[in-house]
């Protein structure tokens, strides 16, 4: 009777036991109901949703100061205007400006015509295809240097800087696509310079930047109002060859002479570095040389002489 009785005690202490461990365990019934299970997924859903949030604006944010640090034409600002100027009206918060030019560390913007209300309204613009409109963005240029863009950029006045990949960003074009015309017209100097250009984004090869220098030199010489332009920005630059200002200014004059703008606008830029360079006497010589040039806003008048 003994033996019944503790080997009884034992059953009864096994059955005590499978009963309590499902009412107090982890793997309670109770707790597994189908609405327990949608919070848990909704909950590991939003985790996962603010953790793919954070590592995309922090790789937005990485790109975006390397764009700034190695700024090329087209990338797209986006800006909170608020912080640059004080005269808006409540609906005008947001902008978008474009690099059009770079003369050594001096970016030129254009600023678009349209200010938003929300942030994602300026990537719907792009998706839209508004940046194409013909009046999107302002005929004035603003002329920035890499510091005054770094301190935008710190205040959040820039907050974002997307880069095109050819010619799209946001699934539509930057620029209106443009047809290339087949011509079997010689032009002395453009063959050279295309060269040049050919050569400069090449990474295989060591000497590069050695033969992009001769072959826009020799575009340049040929008087290739572009080659002159592009020879310019090397010595601008210092690529390859040490940086020279006076070099840089001469070719750039020379383009500028055949009314070639660029020419004429990164003149403008470089003059304003150098102390012994009159903008005056340069837009005079333009004057006297008879290019159509247009003048906005100058502090001085030319002479019909």
């Amino acid at each position: 009777m003994d033996r019944v009785r503790k080997r009884s005690g034992v059953d009864n202490t096994i059955k005590a036991t499978i009963k309590i461990r499902p009412e107090n365990g982890w793997f309670n019934r109770q707790y597994f109901t189908v609405a327990n299970v949608l919070k848990i997924i909704t909950f590991l859903i939003l985790c996962l949703f603010i953790y793919k949030k954070s590592t995309q604006s922090k790789q937005e944010n990485d790109d975006s100061l390397f764009y700034l640090a190695n700024p090329k034409v087209d990338d797209i600002y986006f800006l909170d205007f608020r912080i640059l100027s004080d005269n808006l009206r409540p609906n005008e918060k947001y902008r978008i400006a474009k690099v059009v030019d770079i003369t050594g560390d001096v970016v030129t913007l254009l600023y678009g015509n349209i200010f938003y209300l929300r942030q994602q309204a300026l990537k719907d613009s792009i998706r839209y295809g508004q940046l194409r409109y013909k009046d999107y963005f302002e005929s004035k240029r603003y002329d920035l240097t890499l510091t005054q863009l770094k301190t935008m950029h710190d205040t959040s006045a820039i907050y974002m800087i997307k880069r095109p990949d050819n010619n799209m960003l946001f699934g539509n074009y930057i620029n209106n696509p443009e047809t290339e015309l087949s011509t079997n017209l010689y032009i002395p100097g453009k063959r050279e310079n295309l060269a040049g250009l050919s050569l400069l984004k090449s990474d295989y090869l060591e000497n590069n930047l050695q033969q992009a220098f001769e072959r826009f030199s020799a575009s340049a010489q040929l008087g290739f109002a572009p080659g002159q332009v592009n020879l310019a920005q090397m010595y601008l630059n210092g690529e390859y060859i040490d940086k020279d200002l006076s070099q840089a200014l001469y070719w750039f004059n020379q383009a500028a002479l055949q009314s070639d703008k660029s020419g004429v606008l990164k003149y403008v830029i470089v003059c304003r570095q150098v102390e012994y360079c009159q903008e005056a006497d340069f837009f005079q010589a333009l004057f006297d040389a008879g290019v159509n040039i247009k003048v906005r806003e100058i502090d001085f008048t030319l002479s019909a002489n």
